[in-house]
């Protein structure tokens, strides 16, 4: 790992003296000389040349989070799963409060004569290296482009938003656990001032398991997005879009294919995921969603509902036997008021609201609030009942934007959870199922703070 961190550093430094060798010298390419220059735009470190065909620049960014956690009841008689990464761990269950990172990103974008452009995108928080952005595109004008690697899925309008221009410290649940997430795939994307449209074949999530063999094939869907912005100017902004996407799941070394749902309650110092539901032997998926937002002056305010229907089936003997789809669900809506400073700007070309620019003193204040809500259980097919839980979750934010480029913010959440949210099995109770030892389930209040930097 140490030897991933010093490498990373060394070519941040090997490309920022390369930009400045390239101030100093002209460069060549296919025998012609261009003039190349280092310089910030947007707080970013950028290398280019005169004429625009060539750019390169640094997109990082860096997390921490301190979170504590006061449980409404008293956990005292939980037992949780083992950690065995821990030389001693006795099982009990306890809330990690503490301090983590929870990003620590170092990218690297570039545009290449005129109309090719990528990024390389690597995250290093929790002590390991995790690719995210990967990929190739071409423009084939400023309007119509496709790229290929690996990358997001054009799904809901809080999964392709920056992490760094989110409102709150994490995406709401219904979006992590359902409206996927970064796949390889192809897609392509297409906008005019009153519409914009984006699809693409995503195959699987870049993981170590593409090390072990005989896993089987991977699995592979079709997603898309659509979005209209029926007004969008100066004062006001109405936003409506809509998505879906088919999968069939990824073999994982066995014949049947299973599909895990989960999510994290909206903290991550604390690394346990309440709800989230193991689903064996599919065929398909399919998930859809519908989202609105609205701006007007110094409000926003945006929401979603996702759905998710799962082809599934079981064995009776060795016979297979078709089963009543299983259907999970979950929605939020979210509102931020800019106490000082001006609200952020909808991005026709990306059909989503960008990060807030401060052009103030004293920096920019914005107050935002979320409810949301998750459900993985599942009870149409009594002979394969789904029990991965529910959950609501309230939230409150005070960010402070001293410059565009750096965060600091005071979150508190409220996680109301039920009985089945048991981590899959993992949380018990002097021996007993939570749901049986606990049918109030875990609820718990969090207090958050976040700095968070991008350079």
């Amino acid at each position: 790992m140490h030897c991933k961190l010093i490498s990373a550093a060394a070519i941040l430094t090997l490309l920022c003296t390369a930009g400045y060798a390239a101030e100093k010298k002209a460069i060549r390419d296919n025998g012609k000389e261009l003039s190349a220059r280092a310089y910030f735009k947007d707080g970013k470190f950028n290398v280019g040349t005169r004429d625009g065909n060539f750019r390169l620049w640094f997109d990082n960014r860096i997390y921490t989070d301190a979170s504590f956690y006061i449980p409404t009841e008293s956990v005292a008689g939980l037992t949780s799963k083992v950690n065995k990464d821990l030389e001693e761990d006795d099982g009990v269950f306890r809330f990690s409060n503490g301090v983590s990172v929870r990003r620590a990103r170092f990218a690297i974008k570039a545009e290449l004569y005129e109309k090719w452009f990528a990024e390389f995108d690597l995250d290093f928080a929790y002590n390991e290296v995790e690719i995210k952005d990967m990929y190739l595109g071409y423009k084939f004008n400023d309007r119509l482009s496709v790229q290929a690697g690996h990358f997001k899925e054009p799904m809901s309008i809080e999964r392709v938003t920056s992490s760094r221009y989110i409102m709150a410290n994490e995406r709401p649940m219904a979006v992590e656990a359902l409206a996927g997430g970064r796949r390889l795939g192809v897609a392509a994307t297409w906008w005019g001032r009153w519409w914009w449209i984006s699809g693409g074949v995503f195959g699987q999530q870049v993981d170590l398991i593409h090390k072990e063999r005989n896993r089987g094939s991977d699995g592979y869907g079709f997603t898309g997005r659509a979005a209209v912005p029926i007004i969008n100017n100066d004062n006001m902004t109405l936003h409506i879009g809509g998505y879906a996407s088919w999968r069939r799941p990824d073999a994982g070394g066995e014949e049947d294919r299973l599909v895990l749902f989960r999510t994290f309650p909206e903290s991550r110092t604390d690394r346990r995921r309440f709800v989230q539901a193991e689903v064996p032997n599919v065929n398909h998926y399919t998930t859809c969603g519908v989202e609105v937002a609205f701006r007007w002056n110094k409000l926003l305010t945006y929401g979603e509902y996702i759905f998710t229907g799962i082809n599934r089936y079981k064995y009776n003997g060795d016979v297979q036997q078709q089963l009543k789809n299983a259907e999970f669900a979950g929605w939020y809506a979210t509102a931020s008021w800019m106490i000082l400073g001006q609200q952020r700007r909808y991005a026709q070309e990306d059909a989503e609201f960008g990060g807030v620019k401060v052009d103030r003193k004293g920096g920019s204040l914005e107050l935002s609030t979320r409810v949301s809500h998750l459900n993985l259980n599942d009870f149409h097919d009594m002979s394969a009942p789904i029990t991965g839980g529910m959950a609501y979750s309230y939230s409150a934010c005070l960010n402070w934007y001293p410059v565009s480029n750096i965060l600091i913010g005071l979150n508190y959440l409220f996680m109301d959870n039920d009985k089945y949210a048991d981590s899959k099995g993992q949380i018990t109770a002097d021996g007993k199922a939570l749901n049986i030892a606990r049918p109030e389930g875990i609820d718990f209040h969090v207090l958050q703070l976040r700095v968070m930097v991008s350079f």
